[in-house]
């Protein structure tokens, strides 16, 4: 054994002898598992959590890109720590590809770059909770230059565009970025394997390739990649999101029985695909990374709670977007800036069999718009109607629990940010419903 200790060795403990690791049955902590699907933490777990080789860290040094983001958030913890918030972003670029490998995966000859993924995670303060947020692609924003654009095309502009965008947008803090092209998806699913996914009903789309029967499915990088980028459905972007979330899922699932870390070469070969296709900020080092990781090791115990931006769809200029919903979005960008939990929105089965109720109180377009929300959420609309005077909203909505399913009308109530009340005893609920939400004038705002 070379008797020569790596630098940093003797004063940092998760660095020690050459050499990729298993500690006994903790196996692959579960923030770290989530993470290593979305690019950045890919090299945080590895090289903190889960092996003491240094020499996997100067291989991930040396394979990152680095590139200057001005717009980013700096951290002063001078008074203690704060929340840090990272954007991970999933690049459409094609490039590194062939042609031959652009026909396989179905990509057509698109040049240049838009954000396929886009993904707001938040660590607490305390790094006790970690909040990962979806922001649809179509997501309407307006650039420097006050022109409505897609959130998607900003990217086009490079990683400070987009940061600078979702800050003045949405008054969310960024202090570090990562990006992961389609290539490094492909390569680093084909390192971890192929990937089980069930689905309960078939799925066919001409535009990503995807071509599934109902059922479980062993899904090999290209079919994977047709998976999650497909927007079949009539939630469009929502449908992929779902998607996406469901895929990082089932790879939490095949990284759970540390394969790929009891073995040296896959685990060597996982590092170089994803540092080798991953784009960072200049701010963001491994070490950071590592010491964030092992900050943040006993963040989650389970799964880790995701979900998406409430929004619905709007026609601008004969160009189809969809809008932030103003309340559940403030409220939701409210608790990723402090760094608080995401209320429990319910899972997507959940959601699936939740059937809501929207009375107008005389607001038709605020109506349309709260329906619209949950319908993209994934809610089931149970009727709409002006509703009795006794529950008219006012300014604000409200959200009403039908006895029994109290549960169901807080996960309404985080998604449209209100507050839940019981119904009054003199007010019947529609027949089937689980949740009435009576519409105010918020909904427009």
């Amino acid at each position: 054994m070379n008797d020569q200790t790596p630098p940093g060795a003797a004063s940092d403990p998760s660095v020690g002898s050459w050499g990729p690791t298993v500690q006994g049955s903790r196996g692959l902590h579960p923030l770290v598992r989530v993470l290593a699907v979305l690019g950045v933490a890919a090299l945080v777990g590895i090289t903190a959590v889960t092996t003491t080789g240094v020499l996997l860290v100067q291989r991930a040094e040396a394979s990152l890109t680095r590139v200057p983001v001005p717009q980013l958030d700096e951290v002063d913890e001078a008074d203690g720590p704060l929340p840090r918030h990272f954007l991970l972003v999933g690049s459409d670029s094609r490039a590194g590809l062939t042609a031959e490998e652009r026909r396989e995966l179905t990509l057509g000859s698109f040049e240049g770059q838009r954000a396929d993924t886009i993904i707001y995670v938040t660590f607490s303060a305390d790094r006790e909770t970690l909040s990962m947020v979806s922001l649809p692609r179509d997501l309407l924003v307006y650039d420097t230059n006050d022109r409505h654009r897609k959130i998607t095309d900003v990217f086009a502009g490079g990683a400070d565009d987009l940061v600078e965008v979702i800050q003045r947008n949405f008054g969310l803090p960024i202090n570090h970025y990562a990006a992961i092209s389609l290539g490094g998806f492909v390569e680093v699913v084909h390192t971890l394997g192929e990937v089980e996914i069930c689905l309960e009903q078939p799925l066919r789309d001409r535009k990503s390739g995807a071509d599934f029967d109902a059922g479980c499915h062993q899904m090999d990088p290209t079919e994977a990649l047709a998976y999650v980028r497909s927007r079949s459905g009539p939630r469009a972007d929502f449908e992929r999101i779902d998607r996406q979330q469901r895929f990082i899922q089932a790879v939490l699932r095949e990284l759970m029985d540390a394969r790929v870390l009891a073995e040296p070469v896959r685990l060597f070969q996982l590092v170089e695909d994803v540092a080798g296709n991953l784009e960072t900020d200049d701010r963001l080092t491994v070490n950071q990374m590592r010491r964030l990781a092992e900050q943040a090791r006993g963040a989650v115990t389970g799964d880790i709670p995701m979900t998406a931006v409430p929004a619905y769809p709007q026609t601008i200029d004969g160009l189809y977007f969809v809008v932030a919903y103003g309340p559940g979005a403030r409220a939701l960008f409210d608790d990723l800036r402090e760094g608080r939990p995401i209320e429990p929105r319910g899972s997507r089965e959940e959601r699936a069999d939740t059937v809501v109720s929207v009375w107008s109180g005389g607001r038709a377009t605020e109506q349309r718009i709260v329906i619209q929300t949950l319908s993209f959420a994934g809610f089931v609309p149970g009727g709409a109607g002006v509703g009795p005077d006794a529950v008219d909203a006012g300014g604000t909505t409200s959200v009403y629990a039908v006895p029994g399913h109290e549960e169901q009308a807080g996960w309404v109530a985080a998604t449209l940010g209100t507050t839940v009340a019981e119904l009054p005893d003199d007010v019947t609920p529609p027949e089937g419903a689980h949740v009435v939400v009576a519409v105010g004038d918020d909904a427009s705002s």
